[in-house]
């Protein structure tokens, strides 16, 4: 067992056991300090760099080790049992196994949250509901838009969350953006304060497969230290992209506008301290906002991308169907055209006056880190850094789980924003 326990997570990630996927969460709610999210990883700030190729191990004409869907793995490092299971009984890399096995505890988490709400056990119920609502996710994340299992399996997700919060008072508000004559569903959480106080605020952008619903029950780290948090599904996200058709324009800064004019009405923040914090595909969707938003005081990203063209759908080629579906493109050479304008080019990166902390791991598999560079290069009039270690999860991880890494964006939020911590 103390030899399994060794090895490193590198290698595991060569025999197809490591986790690539976002991690399932170890606590399923709740506003610690110390709480992780997608956002709050640990790293080596002021390494300024891009790629190690020597840790990548490319396949020939495939950057980033793209000929597999690496993020169709399980972690082994979980305390939850049914992701464990999983785990242990997946396929790696199977789409197929992934939706079954992820769908099958989906399932029983439900019929145990069903049961205990029967009898009355609403706090119990809420717990595994929550697990179902997570555990749906997981399992429709992947899935393409001609699966005929996504739509259902989302709104099973959508339908086990708001159970859960039927059974007790819910931690967030219910809130819902309109950004150009369409309304934009999300959620709204904020410090426990006395009546009047303005908090700066936390928009997260987060990756291609991220869902509102998860991402607010992350805000641990933020609320800890006296910021409140807007999630949305932007389009291109969630319910965004899978009830009302909404995809992601390549010009962010229209969705980030909509999001701080809706800040600016609420009377409980301070609308002049915004940052927006990007995750995977969110590392292009972020520094993109903020060269055209001068709202945003402060932006931070655990994978900055410079062009999401050439460091994403060409680096990592398993991608590439689920970014067409995202950006609205009608197939992959319209893709291909239509990615021309997602970029920080023709002078946006040197609008950016935003602070920033650009995040990236060497070996990333998934996101270019040489486009993180490019990015640091060229934002001359932001006062920036960067941190190294904090993009997609693999070798960098140094073979540990994410919660044993101290935090470094929230840190770097609060100070650059002014909170009270």
């Amino acid at each position: 067992m103390d030899s399994l326990l060794n090895v490193s997570r590198r290698h595991l990630v060569k025999i197809g056991l490591a986790a690539t996927a976002l991690p399932m969460f170890s606590k399923i709610f709740g506003t610690n300090a110390l709480a992780q999210d997608a956002s709050a990883e640990g790293g080596k700030k002021g390494a300024i760099g891009g790629r190690a190729e020597e840790e990548l191990y490319p396949a020939k004409g495939l950057g980033g080790g793209g000929q597999l869907e690496i993020r169709l793995t399980q972690s082994i490092y979980t305390s939850d049992p049914d992701a464990l299971e999983v785990a242990q009984r997946m396929k790696p890399f199977d789409l197929e196994s992934w939706i079954v096995e992820w769908t099958r505890v989906a399932e029983k988490n439900e019929q145990i949250a069903d049961k205990f709400a029967a009898d009355g056990y609403k706090i119990t119920a809420n717990e595994y509901y929550l697990k179902a609502a997570n555990f749906y996710r997981e399992a429709c994340w992947p899935q393409p838009v001609d699966e005929p299992r996504m739509l259902p399996t989302y709104k099973k997700a959508r339908e086990t969350f708001d159970k859960a919060w039927k059974m007790t008072k819910a931690p967030f508000e219910r809130v819902q953006i309109t950004y150009e004559g369409k309304m934009l569903d999300g959620y709204f959480r904020k410090p426990n304060a006395p009546a009047g106080k303005k908090f700066p605020v936390i928009i997260p952008f987060q990756g291609a497969d991220t869902m509102a619903e998860a991402t607010v029950m992350n805000a641990g780290a933020y609320l800890a230290r006296g910021m409140a948090y807007l999630v949305v599904d932007f389009p291109g996200q969630g319910g965004a992209m899978r009830l009302h058709d909404l995809h992601l324009p390549p010009d962010t800064d229209r969705v980030a506008k909509a999001m701080i004019d809706y800040l600016e009405t609420r009377s409980d923040v301070d609308a002049t301290r915004v940052g927006m914090q990007g995750i995977s595909m969110g590392g292009y969707g972020v520094p993109r906002a903020a060269s055209g938003e001068k709202r945003i005081k402060a932006a931070f990203m655990s994978s900055g991308s410079y062009d999401l063209k050439s460091d994403l759908f060409e680096y990592y080629p398993p991608i590439q169907e689920r970014v067409r579906w995202i950006i609205g493109a009608k197939d992959l050479a319209d893709a291909r055209k239509k990615l021309d304008d997602y970029n920080l080019g023709e002078g946006r990166a040197e609008k950016i006056e935003a602070a920033m902390l650009i995040g990236y791991s060497k070996d990333d598999r998934i996101m270019d880190p040489a486009g993180a560079l490019r990015l640091y290069e060229a934002a001359k009039n932001s006062k920036r850094d960067m941190v190294e270690g904090t993009g997609h999860v693999q070798a960098a991880n140094a073979g540990g789980p994410r919660l044993t890494r101290p935090v470094v964006f929230p840190d770097w939020a609060a100070k650059t924003l002014g909170a009270d911590v």
